[in-house]
């Protein structure tokens, strides 16, 4: 029987602490109503090609476009397959996560794993916005280190295509 109350008395505590918590993020909730925040990509430099701009978050690509009359408007163009017991870094405030390297833009990932508390780094690319490629490794051909890349849902072990690593002459 003491059991069966210490059970109840926790559901008490719990239920009176999510009270406390919804009270508190109803008046945040108020507060952020009256400021109007900024958007959260006014904030982040962009990558623009074309008119547009590109912004990278921590497993998604979103592309903002700007009418004639000048009102902007957002589409996730990408989103990275998901993993089992893994979650996306949160996104850090004033960070674009893409690179443009000159011919692909390359979205870079930061995974955690549920429970290890390791994380995982993983790139994907694209030159055209519609096809995207994930980076796999390390290749070597006629003795010349490559970057291997798959073509994103590929269930292939093999690279789609590779990209020779270049070296700094430092």
């Amino acid at each position: 029987m003491s059991d069966f109350r210490t059970f109840i008395v926790t559901l008490i505590f719990i239920a009176a602490l999510m009270g406390c918590t919804a009270d508190n993020n109803a008046s945040k909730v108020n507060e952020s109503q009256d400021t109007q925040p900024a958007l959260w990509w006014e904030m982040v430099p962009p990558i623009s090609i074309n008119g547009d701009q590109f912004y990278g978050k921590p497993c998604s690509v979103t592309q903002v476009t700007t009418d004639e009359a000048g009102v902007k408007a957002e589409t996730v163009i990408f989103t990275v397959p998901s993993r089992a017991f893994t979650s996306c870094a949160q996104r850090v405030p004033n960070k674009n996560y893409l690179k443009l390297d000159g011919k692909y833009i390359v979205l870079h990932v930061d995974r955690q794993t549920f429970g290890a508390g390791s994380w995982t780094g993983e790139r994907y690319r694209s030159a055209d916005f519609i096809s995207w490629e994930q980076y796999i490794g390390i290749t070597w051909l006629d003795s010349e280190e490559y970057e291997a890349w798959r073509k994103v849902g590929s269930t292939s072990s093999k690279a789609d295509s590779i990209q020779k690593v270049a070296k700094d002459s430092n």
